[in-house]
């Protein structure tokens, strides 16, 4: 946070110095110290107490800088001609008490992009970028005029912005992002001991009894408001067994946490489809032992043990393709080996990132890298069923839409920030037709087989199906397994579902 603070402690100040540029080319230099610093970052992850700070510490000496905080979410639903005598009058009043800075909260509230290609012609996105429109032309004037006006906005991200807020005819309009990321381990436990310090009615001297290592190992993907709420429930679980505690020092032990910490949901996670393998685990899959291992061996221990990995000079692999005939338990090992190792799990079909509007796909699969996963749900399985809809062979294509797919996905897999803490995992039952980029080294670079199990395995699937059923002592599953050569995981489940059926006529 502090490096944060005085990349825009900077900034701020560099807006507002006089610049030392001779009038003549002043024009065409504008925008060049006025531009707005934006902080970004999840619900909950402090960019206003961030941004708040900063005009604190503008406002004092030696600075005297004078600053006005606007809170964009009452604004939202004004009409644009109000909303434009509201900013006028803030920055109005700015350029009469300059030097200045102004905090626009929240911005995406009022002029934010459209979701959607069809979401960009309904009547509130035409109404975001009116507002939008309104905010650029008042912070150009005072540009113009020569206002020393700093601008801080904040934001869930720099995409969420109404593009006419990005970019404006040729004017790096926002200059400086700060993007507040999700805290890493360490700072969890930093954060979560603040916040235990900062309670008044806690014990100070308990607070080091916690096993805060165990519970920040919980809390992975938590921001700050998220930590805040986990010691409130936590604070509440202990006046639910202890009425006692109300009349002194509250003495909290790591029990209160796991039941606070259970069924939680932080901020970051409520927008993002995280699917669960519900009470399944490698009980209910037979067979695939090898498969299995391999799973474990890259999902399961390089999260089990962070540290020893991070001293592995080793490039740890983060792509795998599951491939073999249809019903063979790809779709099922990949929720249940989530599950095992504590990932959190995103399952996407192949054709629901495919649209038929321009660009509308590559933002889909940017989205999923980007918003979704390295901001949100790390660390995960970004899990793709049926890839080869999605990533065939480039130029078989007449629309040439998975080609460009098949580029995105490319560069997202190539990322320079790498996708730490981030897996991808793919099935498909055609191998065959998949670009064959996507599978080179680096990439999707190991690939497991799925096949029709053998007889072994046949009997390992009905014991894993059938452990909750109930048989006559005539029931021999080492026989149905004999004689269900070439059945499918599938195709052996489809047979006990009709002999219940049967039992039931």
């Amino acid at each position: 946070v502090d490096e944060l603070a005085k990349i825009g402690i900077h900034h701020l100040e560099t807006c507002l110095l006089h610049r030392p540029l001779a009038e003549d080319i002043f024009s065409s230099c504008l925008g060049l110290n006025h531009g707005i610093l934006l902080i970004s970052g999840p619900r909950g992850s402090g960019k206003t107490s961030l941004a708040r700070a900063l005009l604190r510490r503008m406002a004092e000496i030696p600075n005297m800088v004078f600053t006005k905080d606007i809170d964009c979410k009452p604004l939202r639903g004004m009409l644009v001609d109000n909303i434009q005598k509201i900013m006028e009058s803030v920055f109005d009043e700015a350029a009469w008490r300059q030097p200045s800075v102004v905090l626009l909260e929240d911005l995406h509230i009022i002029a934010g992009a459209a979701t959607s290609p069809d979401a960009e012609v309904t009547g509130e996105a035409l109404y975001a970028a009116r507002v939008a429109e309104v905010i650029t032309s008042i912070v150009k004037y005072q540009i113009k005029n020569n206002a020393r006006i700093g601008v801080i906005a904040t934001s869930t991200s720099q995409n969420s912005l109404n593009p006419t807020l990005v970019t404006s005819r040729g004017i790096h309009f926002i200059q400086e992002v700060i993007c507040i990321k999700p805290p890493n381990k360490k700072q969890r436990k930093v954060l979560l001991t603040k916040m235990l310090e900062g309670k008044d009615n806690l014990s100070k001297t308990n607070i080091k009894k916690l096993d805060l290592d165990t519970i920040v190992n919980r809390t992975e993907g938590f921001v700050a408001r998220d930590l805040e709420n986990v010691i409130d429930r936590a604070i509440h679980a202990k006046y639910l067994v202890d009425w006692t505690c109300r009349s002194g020092e509250l003495q909290l032990t790591d029990d209160e946490f796991y039941v606070a910490l259970e069924g939680f949901k932080p901020v970051s996670f409520r927008n993002v489809p995280l699917h669960t393998a519900e009470d399944l685990g490698w009980r209910d899959v037979g067979g695939l032992q090898d498969t299995k291992d391999i799973l474990v061996e890259t999902l399961q221990w390089p999260s089990k043990y962070p540290d020893l990995f991070a001293n592995c000079p080793l490039r740890l692999r983060s792509g795998l393709l599951l491939y073999g005939p249809p019903g063979t338990g790809k779709t099922l090992i990949a929720g249940v080996v989530a599950k095992e190792c504590g990932l959190n799990f995103i399952s996407i079909k192949g054709p629901e990132v495919l649209s038929k509007y321009i660009g509308a796909s590559e933002q889909a699969v940017r989205d999923l890298f980007i918003r979704q996963v390295a901001q949100s749900a790390k660390p995960c399985i970004l899990f793709f069923d049926e890839f080869d809809s999605m990533a065939p062979r480039r130029g078989h294509d007449n629309t040439g839409v998975t080609d460009r797919v098949v580029n995105q996905l490319l560069t997202q897999l190539d990322g320079v920030e790498g996708l730490d803490g981030v897996y991808v995992l793919a099935a498909t039952s055609r191998p065959d037709l998949i670009d064959g980029a996507l599978l080179r080294p680096g990439r999707i670079d190991k690939c497991l087989h799925c096949g029709l199990p053998t007889e072994i395995e046949r009997k390992e699937i009905l014991e894993a199906l059938t452990y909750k059923m109930h048989f006559n002592r005539d029931v021999d599953l080492g026989e149905i397994a004999d004689k269900s050569e070439h059945f499918s995981g599938a195709d052996l489940k489809a047979v006990l579902y009709n002999a219940q059926l049967e039992a039931i006529h």
